[in-house]
């Protein structure tokens, strides 16, 4: 085909297409052709920290006042945040009763929600700002709003972020340091999401629970464990604290009515009485259908799990070790098995105080897992561990380590522990373990490096529960009470007790032993008994064994009265400058009554011609206080005059 063909099949191509309709352009009349010069525009607006403050409003170094530092804190931007946190803090510790009256419902909320924060700088900034509100705002006001505190408390432990789980402890320990009794009254809510930290559910039909694992963190898994276990004795301490403080403080109150008496009755501690009712009067709470509250519900559930922990560590061995060696442990193990028994002994000091059928010594120890539990911990007795690394584990946020080589105090509880236990909730002779035990604790009174002051107490507890309590049902148990016995006059007569309040703790249990045959005619007991005047010849003596002294010389106690005789004139002599000290054990703190009641140790003694005479001589040459008391005392004699 040529050129031309083609050109012509273009063009009638070309032909063929749809053509579209161009409109012809339509020009405005004359006299309309004219520019508008108006236009639209939208009003400005100035941000809020721009508009001028009042002079009576409250603004942080930047000027801003409450309300732009809370709508900061939600800000996208993290050092938006931080920098909203950290101002806020500093207006709280300023201006902290303004912040209360107006603010706080406000602050509480806001502050709250920055503990599940993405960014670990922000959540760090929260934690400053929730201890300067502990610190500045006392807990009566802070109560109605800790349920905001609690709620993030507790979504931060079940967040899906590692991080923010692992500083939720951080935001725990706030209220922790500062003895809040804001965790014991939300302890129901907040211990299951706690231990959800380290353990989950076996059956959502069961309390029970069996440990997990933190594949996410970087730190180890035992390191992670004893984090939470110590923040857990935290806790029941504080409990532990709180009802102390409760059953010392709840006394029966009397309403004296008087016949002539006119005006109004009301009763202006009526809050107090609904904070501490025990009745769901507004619908907050439900109380439990089998009747155990709060804490109590999943006290069943602690035994198993750290028994399943320190197996974790510590396997069962079938071959029994040496009983001299000690079972030496790496830090870490060592500060678990801090943890561990301390927790225990929190525990058994916890159910001691609950008159609860269902939660009791028997049901919450002497279980199938608690007595393999106390059979393994006995099993392995001394403990030791080969490094001090107190430093370490305070740097990672744990509150309890161990930083004794020899273990002494963990080796004590579980001595304790296990002894008590079994003596109070089985029938059976456990003579064999007994030895074992006094065999160690022989071992502790020889040494006086190991006589710390919680060493000495848990000692003075052991001899308190066996000496003192129920020594037949000791002795019926295979417990060899003499050697206990002896053990206690070592720890008194070796002025290993460097703690005044033990040392009286520990006369008063050897002091009650009197008129007891099994014990006091042990001849160890009896020479304690004839040294006991040496009392009267120091600078200072207790009030409280002063008023020990005196039950034992009304109930004429031969060996005490004999030997204070024998020392009387140097004792005379001594009385007339000795010191009265008051504890907090005292009845009477005042020194005219203590004087009255020493001089009447005197009254019971039975006295020789030539010992009158020494007692005449003094009086009559001694001007002290004492003196007066003693006169007084002994006039009412017949045989002295």
């Amino acid at each position: 085909m040529g050129k031309n063909q083609r050109h012509k099949k273009d063009l009638k191509a070309d032909k063929a297409k749809v053509k579209l309709k161009q409109t012809k352009t339509k020009f405005l009349p004359k006299g309309l052709n004219v520019t508008k010069t108006e236009f639209k525009i939208k009003p400005i607006v100035l941000p809020e920290q721009l508009k001028q403050k009042g002079p009576d409003e409250i603004l942080s170094r930047r000027k801003l006042n409450i309300k732009d530092l809370l709508s900061r804190i939600k800000h996208y931007n993290e050092n938006m945040r931080y920098s909203a946190c950290e101002e806020l803090s500093d207006m709280i510790k300023i201006h902290t009763q303004e912040i209360i009256e107006q603010h706080l419902a406000q602050i509480s909320l806001a502050v709250s929600g920055l503990m599940q924060d993405k960014e670990r700088k922000v959540r760090k900034a929260a934690v400053k700002a929730i201890k300067t509100i502990l610190e500045h705002i006392s807990e009566e006001f802070l109560n109605p709003f800790f349920n905001y505190f609690s709620t993030n408390l507790r979504c931060s432990m079940t967040n899906i972020d590692w991080n923010i789980q692992e500083d939720s402890l951080q935001f725990l320990d706030c209220f922790i340091n500062h003895q809040s009794k804001l965790i014991v009254k939300n302890s129901e809510k907040l211990l299951p999401d706690f231990l959800s930290l380290i353990s989950k559910m076996r059956n959502d039909s069961e309390i029970g629970r069996t440990l997990t694992l933190n594949l996410g963190s970087k730190m180890t898994s035992v390191s992670w464990k004893i984090k939470v276990l110590s923040r857990l004795h935290d806790i029941l301490n504080i409990i532990l604290h709180v009802n102390k403080q409760e059953n010392e403080n709840r006394q029966e109150k009397v309403i004296e009515s008087s016949i002539g008496y006119k005006g109004g009755l009301f009763k202006s501690n009526f809050n107090q009485v609904l904070d501490n009712c025990n009745f769901d009067i507004f619908g907050i709470s439900k109380i439990a259908d089998n009747g155990v509250h709060g804490i109590n519900r999943h006290i069943k559930t602690l035994i198993p799990l750290l028994y399943e922990t320190w197996l974790e560590v510590v396997p069962e061995q079938k071959g029994h070790k040496s009983t001299s060696e000690s079972y030496i442990l790496s830090e870490e193990m060592a500060a678990l098995l801090t943890c561990i028994t301390k927790t225990l002994h929190l525990l058994y000091c916890y159910v001691k105080t609950v008159h609860n059928e269902e939660i009791n010594l028997n049901t919450v120890f002497m279980s199938t897992e608690g007595q393999k539990f106390l059979n393994h911990l006995l099993g392995n007795v001394p403990y030791g561990h080969s490094g001090l690394g107190g430093k370490k584990w305070k740097a990672l946020g744990i509150t309890q380590w161990n930083n004794d080589p020899k273990c002494v105090h963990e080796n004590l509880l579980i001595c304790f522990l296990y002894l008590t236990l079994h003596v109070n909730c089985t029938q059976r002779n456990f003579k064999k373990q007994a030895s074992l035990i006094d065999n160690y604790l022989t071992k502790v009174l020889l040494q006086k490096y190991f006589l710390k002051e919680d060493n000495c107490e848990c000692l003075l507890e052991l001899f308190t529960e066996s000496l003192v309590h129920n020594p037949r049902k000791w002795f019926q148990s295979g417990v060899d009470l003499q050697a206990t016995l002896e053990h206690s006059i070592t720890l008194y007569d070796g002025n290993k007790i460097a703690n005044e309040q033990q040392r009286l703790k520990c006369f008063h249990i050897l002091s009650s032993f009197i008129n007891n045959e099994r014990f006091n005619r042990n001849p160890s007991y009896q020479r304690w008994l004839r040294n006991l005047p040496n009392e009267f010849n120091k600078k200072r003596i207790a009030e409280p064994m002063i008023g020990a002294m005196l039950r034992l010389s009304q109930r004429n106690c031969r060996e005490f009265q004999g030997a204070l005789l024998e020392k009387l004139p140097s004792v005379l002599e001594n009385l007339n400058s000795i010191q009265v000290t008051f504890t907090s054990n005292s009845v009477l703190n005042n020194e005219d009554v203590a004087l009255r009641t020493l001089a009447a140790i005197f009254y019971y003694l039975p006295y020789t011609k030539d010992q009158n005479v020494v007692l005449k001589q003094f009086l009559d040459n001694s001007q002290s206080k004492f003196k007066t008391s003693l006169k007084q005392v002994l006039d009412l004699r017949s045989d002295f005059g």
